[in-house]
Formats: structure tokens, sequence, C-alpha cells
């Protein structure tokens, strides 16, 4: 779980950024948490070897666990902003590639 700071990073390394796009990896041992982050663009993401995450929202209720195979590409639209935080739930390592969309024109 989080300590309350919400952070920018949605990934755990930055791999490619540019005006239109952002590229995250984004791995979690089984247990641990990405912390809370603040999405405010529409992002993609797609899983490396699958996996279960469970989100938490800003007020910390708990979302249900979901689980997605290798290759399984999630796509979230992001009206305003939304701040949340997942954990990795599964008895495997969690990766996935996270694709911000920071260019809506």
């Amino acid at each position: 779980m989080s300590d309350g700071a919400v952070s920018a990073d949605v990934g755990t390394r930055l791999l490619f950024e540019n005006e239109r796009v952002r590229v995250w990896d984004l791995n979690l041992v089984p247990g641990q948490s990405t912390g809370l982050h603040r999405h405010e663009s529409d992002f993609f993401y797609i899983a490396i070897g699958g996996g279960t995450l469970q989100g938490i929202d800003a007020e910390g209720n708990l979302g249900e666990p979901s689980t997605m195979e290798d290759g399984h590409v999630v796509f979230r639209n992001i009206p305003d902003e939304e701040v949340h935080e997942a954990v990795n739930v599964g008895d495997e390592p969690w990766r996935n590639i996270v694709v911000e969309l920071i260019d809506k024109g």
C-alpha cells in the first residue's frame, strides 16, 4: 500500500517520451504496489507474462483483482484525472508496458 504521496510516475522506469506519448516499464514483485499515482491523459498497458493486479482508488477502496494473460491490453479513458494505485496480488512478478497518450490532438 502507498504512503499517501501521489506521484506523476506511472511506471518503474521511463523508456521513451516525446510531445505525443510517454512509455513506461512497470515491474512489481508479489505484494508490491505502484504507490498512488496520477493519470492526466488516456493510456493503455500491455501485460508481459501475465499476472494478477488489484486496483485501489485514492480513498483506499479496493477493486476486484484482475487476472491477465501475456499480451492482454487494457485501455483507459481519462476525461480529467485519476489517482489510484495497483498492487501485484499474484504469486509471480508482474510486468507491463504503459503508454500514456499525452497529446489528445
